[in-house]
């Protein structure tokens, strides 16, 4: 966890560093403070468990990428030409970290101050993975990582999405290789399958630490395998860092702000109508809103790796559905006063930004992730065990049920099922006042 916030904030990571962290960690951990040496024999199996290919003392300068840029572009493009690749069988993916149920901060400052003051609700974060093809005409169903193992919410559910529960909502090196074997690798073989093409394929990925190693990122037969970028160049060549990943949290934010407006039951009370938005709806609206992304636009993406690996009319512009926030968010918040630039940084933000702004855990708050016993099974705090229904209210909500249904159903087989129903309650409720119970 230290390394790889370490990594996201783009500070250089030595392997004496790591040891030495290590040693400062353990001496916090360890209660009869015996000796731990941290040896290079720990530190190899260390990077080995945890998937960091390489440790450079020196670190890579920001202002080295556009060096790296033209020469992996170079070295992809032999890649293409040897390996006979076509654009239906070169693949990206890339994570992002999403809010969910975060409005503009002050917009929510100005409507719920004084009912919700730490606004902790707030802070709910999933991180989503698109992943497709060069052409776009396959989309592979989006990864989802959230806190909770099993979220109630999901009880009787079939997802659109392949959804996988981690305690930071993090897409670990584990799970991300479980993705890659059960969920990429099938998913490519199936539709080149369906389009007769060779059952080879390449997938790039950023180069992040988080990220099982090539040698693991390899099927049986080795002929669908990834491709690392080279670091610190997400933001100019990462495909679907270019308006992909953006298009996506755009809808989901326009679809947030519908929602609440549509509820008309608690539509005046931001903090309520909020948390009744649950995980289930996180991931069918994130499902829906990489629906809509365009194979246009995922064509598009790549031209500043690879201009000529898809024709595409450079100059066409993408149209991203004209996705306006300033009057929903009025609807919202009249009395507030928020530019167009908070709310497109607010609506867009960046492929890494939110999760590079997480909050930065301390060494002491690390220790008490790792440590903690007790594992969050469930994230969703909003869902309560249904209240229960005295006899008394029973027999009166049947009665009406009753009334409304001689008037409105043919079928005598509901009213009398509706009758017995009533005459169970209402034996109860007079059981409970004389002290029998049926």
């Amino acid at each position: 966890m230290w390394f790889i916030q370490q990594r996201r904030l783009h500070v250089p990571v030595s392997g004496e560093m790591l040891c030495e962290k290590a040693r400062s960690f353990h001496r916090q951990f360890s209660k009869n403070n015996h000796a731990f040496n941290a040896c290079k024999g720990w530190l190899d199996n260390f990077k080995k468990r945890h998937g960091i290919r390489r440790l450079k003392i020196s670190g890579e300068k920001l202002s080295s990428k556009e060096d790296s840029i033209k020469p992996f572009q170079e070295e992809f493009e032999q890649l293409v030409i040897q390996k006979k690749f076509k654009a239906e069988q070169i693949y990206n993916a890339d994570e992002s970290g999403l809010f969910w149920r975060m409005l503009p901060d002050h917009t929510l400052v100005s409507s719920t101050e004084k009912a919700a003051p730490g606004r902790k609700i707030m802070k709910e974060t999933v991180t989503f993975m698109p992943c497709a093809n060069a052409t776009g005409n396959h989309k592979l169903r989006l990864l989802v990582v959230g806190k909770a193992h099993k979220p109630r919410a999901f009880k009787s559910v079939t997802l659109p999405v392949y959804y996988r529960g981690q305690k930071n909502a993090w897409v670990t090196r584990d799970l991300f290789l479980d993705w890659f074997n059960t969920e990429f690798v099938p998913s490519v073989r199936r539709h080149l399958s369906s389009i007769n093409f060779p059952m080879d394929a390449v997938l790039l990925l950023d180069n992040c630490p988080g990220h099982p190693s090539v040698e693991e990122l390899l099927s049986e037969d080795g002929k669908i395998f990834a491709m690392f970028l080279p670091p610190n160049t997400t933001a100019r060549i990462q495909p679907m860092d270019q308006n992909v990943i953006q298009n996506i949290k755009l809808n989901y934010r326009k679809t947030l702000l519908t929602n609440i407006l549509a509820d008309e039951e608690n539509g005046n009370d931001l903090v309520v109508a909020l948390k009744k938005i649950n995980l289930k709806d996180v991931v069918f609206n994130l499902a829906n809103c990489w629906l809509s992304v365009s194979s246009h636009l995922i064509k598009m993406s790549w031209k500043n790796l690879s201009p000529h690996l898809v024709a595409v009319n450079e100059t066409t512009e993408v149209q991203e559905g004209s996705i306006i926030f300033t009057p929903l968010l009025v609807k919202l918040t009249p009395n507030t006063v928020i530019s167009e630039d908070e709310i497109q940084q607010w609506a867009s933000g960046g492929c890494d930004e939110e999760i590079q702004h997480q909050e930065i855990l301390t060494d002491d708050e690390i220790i008490q992730a790792v440590t903690k016993e007790d594992i969050e099974k469930e994230e969703d705090e909003e869902f309560l065990p249904p209240s229960k229904v005295s006899a008394s209210e029973a027999t009166k909500a049947l009665t009406t049920a009753i009334e409304w249904a001689e008037q409105n159903v043919e079928s005598c087989e509901e009213v009398m099922l509706l009758r017995r129903l009533r005459d169970k309650a209402f034996n109860h409720q007079i059981g409970a006042r004389d002290g029998n119970f049926f």
